[in-house]
């Protein structure tokens, strides 16, 4: 048995005839509509033409009106490049005529030989920016001898006696006054003595401050010749103190600063030791070495075995301390004194090896 045995034949007909007619309506649609869809192209490619056409339009015009603009900038600009010319001629022509009146006017007789031409010193006046600089009389005169002396400056080559006589009448003239500095050095700038401009200034930051201070550093450091003075002086000085203070001790007992410093003038030493405390030798320059050693009873009973006389004492510990001083204290200190430090100290170190011990006791 069929599967479309249970349907009726003629409804299957008549359903596949209308399903035909359909088909067929939509070809006659669709024909129809090819005839009309070239029109509808041509139409729609017209309009947007047409909307191009319009923009180039909208384009143009705005060309148009901006072409208008600057026909008037430029119509204004005419107009104000008149006014202009017109003021410049204008000034010009003040400044022409007072350079006139300044040529009538007396100039001191050093300078009269140096009196600027009209048209040069039309020019400098057109240079001061400011024409009512010379309105008054004073002024015109002022500037007059100004320009005067800068051209007799300007041509001389050696200073003499008319060179200052000039410079003296000029320095006599009456001043103009002004309301600023600026205006006092524009006017003598256009009468040609060219004042000294003042030195632009910039605030430093604190970053900046330090870096130049260390960089200022870096160019501080020792040379070698001043370590090794300062090494050299360390290691005899203290030695120095050692022997000066055994053999006092020897001589005079252990309490011998306060017995012998206040006779070889050197209370202020005491006066240190018995403030500060410590060793009283630690306080000393080489002033105070120089007055114990070269002290007469100091140095009969103990530094003359050493040292050929009280005289020779003092100009080697001044030697010594001068050369201490220089390389210490950031003064001027060569490889020369270098030289000269240790000679020094090897003169006293043989003075300072008659003074120690011979012996020695061996248990």
């Amino acid at each position: 048995m069929s599967d479309f045995d249970g349907f009726n034949r003629h409804s299957v007909e008549d359903a596949l005839r209308r399903a035909a007619a359909g088909l067929s309506s939509i070809r006659d649609f669709q024909a129809k509509l090819d005839v009309y869809r070239s029109p509808l192209q041509q139409a729609l490619k017209q309009f947007e033409e047409q909307q191009s056409a319009q923009q180039i339009m909208l384009r143009d015009l705005d060309v148009h009106s901006r072409l208008r603009e600057m026909v008037a900038a430029a119509g204004g600009f005419r107009s104000t490049l008149s006014e202009v010319l017109a003021g410049a001629s204008e000034t010009f022509r003040e400044v022409q005529e007072r350079a006139e009146e300044a040529r009538k006017l007396s100039l001191p007789h050093t300078l009269e030989a140096f009196r600027t031409p009209t048209s040069d010193l039309s020019v400098r006046m057109l240079a001061l920016g400011n024409a009512r600089m010379l309105e008054s009389q004073t002024h015109l005169d002022f500037f007059n001898q100004a320009s005067a002396l800068s051209d007799m400056i300007d041509s001389v080559r050696r200073i003499n006696h008319g060179f200052s006589d000039a410079v003296s009448a000029f320095r006599q003239a009456q001043l103009p006054v002004f309301d600023s500095l600026s205006t006092y050095r524009s006017f003598f700038d256009g009468a040609g003595l060219v004042l000294p401009r003042w030195p632009k200034v910039r605030l430093l930051s604190a970053a900046e401050k330090r870096r130049r201070f260390r960089d200022r550093l870096k160019t501080k450091t020792e040379p070698a010749h001043v370590k090794r003075a300062k090494s050299l002086v360390h290691r005899y000085e203290l030695t120095l103190r050692d022997i000066l203070d055994d053999v006092m001790a020897r001589e005079y007992g252990e309490d011998w600063p306060d017995a012998r410093l206040p006779l070889c003038d050197c209370k202020d030493l005491l006066g240190k030791w018995k403030k500060r405390g410590g060793d009283v030798l630690e306080h000393a320059d080489y002033a105070h070495y120089g007055r114990i050693m070269g002290h007469p009873d100091h140095f009969a009973a103990i530094f003359a075995n050493a040292f050929a006389d009280p005289e020779m004492v003092l100009s080697i510990m001044k030697a010594a301390g001068d050369l201490r001083a220089a390389s210490h204290h950031g003064r001027s200190f060569t490889p020369e004194d270098l030289r000269d430090l240790r000679v020094t100290w090897k003169t006293i170190e043989s003075g300072l090896l008659v003074l120690t011990d011979d012996y020695e006791i061996i248990v």
